[in-house]
């Protein structure tokens, strides 16, 4: 222990006389420990992390899988589901939907809340922790039983201030009566996207008649029974999708079912996404990590000529190796902790900037098992870092060493093998890197220059859903609602055109009908015509801008059964009717919200728009009028001529004098909504872009110090070639031609890295393949640009020596 201690006090003399080095060293490290900290909180708190359920693993999600993949679930086939099978110890249902909290003496004015519309077995099956009072029971769920809710621990605390006598609270939710408050879950909690508060579905006739075997609303939860596989539950469950396409064909005959991990389900796409950029600040350290192996290396060849003296004196090489070693922990140690406060910086910005489709970002923290994972790091950086120079330093030959002692230089020659595999090394870890940047930078500008099929900038948009208890669906006073609402509104100064339409474009929402040319049957054993029905108003696709190619838009003379009309997009044009025109045809639907079904006469073609994302394909579309459905959940839509946000509160008012107890779902841009199916894209290059820049810089840095210092070495050899008549262009080529060449060789080692590297961003490219020939065209030739700048300074430099002086450095 006294021997480790006077190692440590001789190590902090040692590196308070060289603070450059000391300094440049502990910022390397810090720069690689801290972005590998804040990454691994990430995929911590995200990927490793249990549920806030117990149990987790053996959740589990049943899709209904028909001819537009996998999807929820309609209430009959639920019903079947829990009586035929026996893989599940419980099987539950939800429907997201945004609901009114109405005004009380705590909060003044109505607001909109997420809420989960849940089976009263939701809790049971999925069990979360209750912080107080119960949860929602199979009693609550039977027609006739008292309306009662669940709140989270975030509702909670915001709208009733922790108080626990919130228990036998009323809730004002537009429902005829009012709900009882009964529970509040633990923090964590808010199954599904984000719910705050959750009330039981009445399970009544409505729910198991024939005709709701269609209507697939329902997403399915379920837990395994113990004992049973996952693959067990996918047979059995897919034995019973059979038998009811068996039994009902006319709503099952093309219905399969798919049993997934919740897990998998929750993390869909970030899992591959957060272990891709794992892998990237990996190579960050280790490009950090090389450098400063370069920095001990040459450190270690200054003193040769001492380590000599002291092995010739007696001292064992075993306590050389730990005095260098001792040396490098305090310098992991150091960079370890500057690395902890890098990661936390870092951290505040990846939760800023971090797309909502990553769950539980905002739960990101640095907590023990990040401190844990901090030391650790900080440990293997010690062994990567410290091991080989302090080995090779100590494997010395003591007449060499004492010569050179004597002459009072150091012996760096030695070590040129193991600088050469980390120029290398480091040059491949940044070519991936710059490939995987360069991949997703050409993706983004792809996307970028995508045509929504809409103009989004100067467009508001405004969620707003109608009590059902004064505003029953299907009924005229949906309608009168919209129809004075927007007058208001196309009246107000700045208001170019507005409309309402059911589903924004690009966010995520479309209902797939079977859709029909009663002139034109379909042949029995042919693909029925699928198309997205989109209900709109007179002024919605106006306000959009969306070209009309042929026809007309829909007016208000379209009303009613005398006057029903449609319009289509080109995509179901090109489909429905090839090489014909698709005015005046008929379209047909199955679907009647009380007004009739959907369908009438095609009066216009407009331009598709992109409906699912700018990389996804165009799908047919058909634009109902308004009056077939009588909707009472569309999004209002305003084009303005200034910044759409300052009509917030102008519309906000507008609602409030037709209606003061409605309140805004969300109001948003059209060009943010736009700008959300990109972000994740963004924040992956900004992410990895960030992480390629870094890592260039080092390899750079890192190449310009093994040059200067190895011609610094060479400086008598330099001098006699000169001195025999060498220009300086020959000394300079010689020098480049080297350190050129492992540049190169390090490339193409990067390149071979590359292509198996980028598979793990197929699912974030669009347009590129992930072996771009441009990208990797490229790349190499931006490094080695880097690179000939970084070796071409010091070669120049050296180049330029008097011989007369190079001759007496020894």
């Amino acid at each position: 222990m006294d021997s480790l201690r006077q190692d440590l006090r001789h190590a902090l003399r040692r590196l308070g006389r060289g603070p450059t080095f000391t300094l440049v060293a502990v910022a390397t490290l810090a720069l690689g420990i801290g972005a590998n900290v804040a990454i691994f909180s990430v995929v911590r708190a995200v990927l490793l992390r249990p549920l806030p359920m117990h149990d987790d693993a053996r959740l589990v999600r049943l899709y209904s899988v028909g001819k537009q993949g996998p999807g929820p679930t309609s209430p009959p086939d639920l019903t079947d589901l829990r009586e035929q099978t026996r893989s599940f110890a419980g099987l539950t249902a939800v429907a997201s939907a945004e609901v009114t909290l109405g005004a009380d003496s705590l909060e003044p004015s109505p607001e909109k809340r997420q809420a989960g519309l849940v089976t009263a077995d939701f809790f049971q099956v999925m069990s979360p922790r209750i912080q107080l009072g119960r949860a929602l029971q199979p009693a609550d769920g039977v027609p006739g039983a008292p309306k009662v809710a669940v709140l989270s621990h975030g509702l909670w605390q915001r709208r009733f201030g922790g108080r626990p006598d919130v228990l036998g609270r009323t809730l004002n939710l537009g429902a005829p009566e009012p709900y009882t408050v009964v529970g509040v879950t633990a923090e964590g909690f808010d199954f599904p996207a984000r719910s705050e508060l959750w009330t039981p579905i009445p399970w009544d006739e409505s729910m198991t008649k024939p005709e709701a075997r269609g209507a697939h609303w329902l997403e399915v939860h379920g837990r395994l029974a113990p004992g049973v596989s996952l693959e067990q539950a996918r047979d059995e469950v897919s034995t019973v999708a059979r038998s009811l396409a068996d039994r009902y064909p006319g709503t099952n005959a093309n219905v399969g079912a798919r049993v997934e991990p919740l897990r998998d389900v929750l993390l869909g796409q970030t899992r591959p996404s957060l272990l891709m950029l794992m892998g990237a600040v990996g190579f960050v350290l280790f490009i950090a990590c090389a450098n400063l192996t370069h920095l001990l290396l040459a450190r270690a060849a200054s003193r040769e000529g001492e380590l000599s003296i002291r092995l010739a004196l007696g001292a064992s090489r075993g306590r050389l190796v730990r005095e260098l070693l001792v040396e490098t922990g305090v310098l992991a140690l150091a960079g370890g902790a500057a690395g902890l406060l890098v990661s936390m910086w870092a951290l505040d910005a990846l939760v800023a900037l971090g797309p909502r489709d990553i769950p539980r970002l905002d739960e990101v923290a640095i907590d023990g098992s990040v401190l844990a994972f901090t030391a650790g790091l900080s440990l293997l950086t010690l062994l990567m870092v410290g091991l080989v120079p302090a080995v090779i330093s100590t494997r010395l030959d003591l007449n060499r060493g004492l010569r050179v002692a004597g002459a009072g230089v150091g012996g760096g020659a030695r070590h040129h093998r193991t600088r050469s595999l980390l120029i290398i090394g480091e040059t491949a870890l940044a070519v991936a890197l710059l490939v995987s940047a360069g991949l997703l930078l050409r993706s983004f500008i792809t996307l970028r220059g995508v045509d929504p099929g809409f103009r989004p900038d100067g467009v508001l948009t405004v969620r707003l859903d109608l009590p059902p208890n004064r505003y029953p669906f299907g009924s005229a006073s949906p309608a009168a609602f919209h129809d004075q609402l927007l007058s208001r509104l196309r009246a107000l100064p700045g208001v170019e055109s507005a409309g309402a339409i059911a589903g924004l474009p690009m966010d995520g929402g479309k209902m797939m009908l079977e859709v029909k040319d009663p002139a034109r049957p379909v042949a029995p054993d042919a693909t029925s015509w699928q198309a997205s029905i989109r209900i709109v108003t007179p002024g919605a696709l106006e306000a959009l801008r969306v070209k009309v190619l042929d026809g007309r838009v829909l007016t208000q003379e379209d009303r009613g059964a005398g006057g029903r009309a449609v319009l289509v997009n080109a995509e179901a044009a090109r489909r429905f009717w090839p090489g014909e025109s698709p005015l005046g045809r008929t379209l047909d639907t199955a679907m009647n919200w009380g007004n009739g079904n959907f369908g009438g006469r095609v009066v216009g073609v407009v331009e598709d728009m992109a409906i699912d994302g700018l990389a996804a394909p165009a799908v047919p579309e058909v634009y109902v009028p308004y009056e077939q459905a009588r909707s009472t959940g569309m999004t209002l839509v305003l084009r303005t001529s200034g910044n759409p946000l300052t009509l917030a509160g102008a519309v906000r008012a507008e609602v409030r004098a037709l209606d003061s107890a409605l309140a805004l779902g969300s109001v948003r841009t059209l060009a943010s909504v736009v700008d959300g199916t990109v972000a994740p894209l963004r924040f992956y290059l900004l992410l990895v872009g960030t992480f390629a820049a870094t890592a260039m810089a080092l390899a750079a840095v890192g190449l310009y110090g093994v040059v200067a210092y190895a011609v610094s070495q060479r400086t008598r050899e330099l001098g006699i070639r000169m001195a025999l008549g060498a220009q300086v262009h020959q000394v300079t080529g010689m020098v480049l031609g080297r350190y050129l060449g492992l540049t190169l060789v390090g490339a193409v080692v990067g390149l071979g890295l590359s292509a198996g590297a980028s598979r793990a961003l197929g699912h974030l490219l669009s347009g590129v393949q992930a072996t771009d020939p441009l990208t990797y065209a490229l790349v190499p030739l931006l490094l080695v640009a880097v690179a000939f700048l970084a070796i071409l300074i010091p070669a120049r430099r050296a180049a330029r020596v008097s011989p007369a002086v190079a001759l007496r450095v020894d």
